[in-house]
């Protein structure tokens, strides 16, 4: 095998037009370029989580004012939590009890499905599902002072924290999509690539798809950060046909092969005979 060509870094601009790094990832490269798809979606996972960011502190920003003017000085002292006002304090969320605070003693349970919290004198309890229910014991906090500066440092925090959760989890469930999708995609690439006298292996084939993919995985982030989403099976046609371009150039290989896909020819390409006729 052959000393590769090309870079990593040159096969996103690369793949849209060059047949060179198809034939180059395909016979010289080794292993299933798993490692590119991950960095690729990587970048392309960033506009869609500065988009969730930008869209949690927005919802936020006009959500939780109301519900901050709510929060009174509460104090916990040795495990034992005291308001300063007349209980029970209900709050609310556009009209709609969700939380309760009372250290009197009167509540000790949650009874309404609306309310996901209630703060006694000894304990939090929190609606973990509609029967289920955790309590936090408050006698480990020896100091705490809760107010509405407090609270909305709480929610900052949380809205700072979004963002690099939502990328983790989106990328980690796009790159399981996507190889999913490149594996059976690969498996179709075979076939073509023995009807085209190829000669390449299922690894070969995989590494061209991660290739061919590039094009779509592009164009679904500009889609989606300008607004306009495509259906799914035109990136998956997109898709294939650069991977029927890619296998096309490793069967061919000349030297004095033109450089650029042409993606017309291979749309209009007729079918390679499958069978030779005996000698």
């Amino acid at each position: 095998m052959n000393r590769k060509k090309y870079k990593l870094l040159q096969m996103p601009l690369m793949a849209f037009f060059s047949k060179r790094i198809y034939r180059d990832v395909g016979r010289n490269w080794k292993g299933a370029n798993l490692a590119y798809l991950f960095l690729l979606l990587a970048v392309c996972c960033i506009p869609a989580a500065i988009g969730i960011r930008r869209e949690v502190q927005r919802s936020a920003r006009g959500s939780h004012l109301a519900f901050l003017d709510q929060i009174p000085e509460i104090d916990i002292t040795n495990g034992t939590a005291s308001i300063d006002q007349r209980e029970p304090i209900y709050l609310s969320n556009g009209g709609t009890p969700f939380a309760i605070l009372d250290t009197t003693g009167s509540m000790n349970y949650i009874e309404d499905e609306n309310i996901w919290a209630l703060l006694t004198e000894s304990e939090l309890i929190v609606r973990l599902g509609k029967r289920q229910f955790g309590t936090l014991d408050l006698s480990r906090i020896a100091n705490l002072h809760i107010d509405r500066q407090v609270v909305a440092g709480w929610i900052r925090a949380l809205q700072e924290s979004i963002a690099p959760l939502s990328y983790g989890v989106f990328l980690l469930l796009s790159y399981i999509l996507a190889v999913l999708v490149l594996l059976v995609v690969a498996v179709v690439g075979l076939i073509l690539s023995m009807a085209m006298r190829a000669a390449l292996g299922y690894s070969g084939i995989l590494r061209i798809a991660t290739v061919a993919a590039t094009p779509s995985i592009i164009f679904v982030t500009l889609s989606a950060t300008l607004g306009h989403p495509v259906p799914v099976a035109t990136y998956v046609a997109v898709t294939l046909v650069y991977l029927v371009a890619g296998i096309a150039s490793c069967a061919n290989g000349a030297a004095n092969e033109e450089d650029q896909i042409d993606l017309k020819a291979v749309l209009h390409q007729p079918e390679p005979p499958l069978l030779e006729e005996a000698a």
